[in-house]
């Protein structure tokens, strides 16, 4: 009969510590990158008010990628350089023309879209940590099964081998 291992609460109890560790890290680790992230974008792009020219019908591709209702508008602003640029944004429905709308542009005065909101480098930096822990969890459940087959596999194959000496002997 096969000897049955059992988990001792001891290991439970550290399995869960070291998943803490991890998921407490890797929160830290990502929401300082998003940070940092958020802190650079500010450096090669500004905030600008541009006037909506015209509103466009949404093509599909952009729609799909917009929130909805989304619509396509072209905008006019004043650039670094003095000039006045044009280009084409998504934005809320509802604008017209001569509405006034808040813009980031990139170093080039291209429109770029803004940074990542507040809420949602909170919601990535928590939930990285959850899923560093469910992944490095399931990697070591994966690894103890995988050992267990290889043993499984091992230990089949020598009874099949004892097998094939003690019919070899029979005959």
């Amino acid at each position: 009969m096969g000897k049955i291992v059992h988990v001792s609460s001891t290991g439970r109890v550290l399995t869960a510590a070291l998943l803490m560790i991890v998921a407490c890290a890797t929160s830290a680790i990502v929401s300082a990158l998003l940070i940092h992230d958020a802190d650079a974008y500010v450096d090669g792009h500004r905030r600008v008010t541009a006037q909506v020219v015209r509103v466009l019908r949404p093509s599909v591709a952009t729609a799909r990628s917009a929130p909805l209702p989304a619509a396509v508008v072209e905008v006019v602003w004043t650039g670094r350089d003095g000039g006045t640029h044009t280009g084409r944004t998504v934005t809320t429905s509802g604008h017209q023309a001569g509405d006034r709308l808040a813009l980031w542009v990139d170093a080039g005065d291209e429109p770029a879209p803004g940074p990542s909101p507040t809420t949602m480098v909170v919601v990535v930096a928590l939930l990285a940590g959850p899923t560093a822990a469910g992944g490095l969890w399931t990697a070591g459940h994966l690894v103890r099964s995988g050992r267990r087959a290889w043993t499984a596999r091992c230990a089949v194959a020598g009874w099949e081998g004892e097998w094939r000496t003690i019919t070899a002997r029979g005959r």
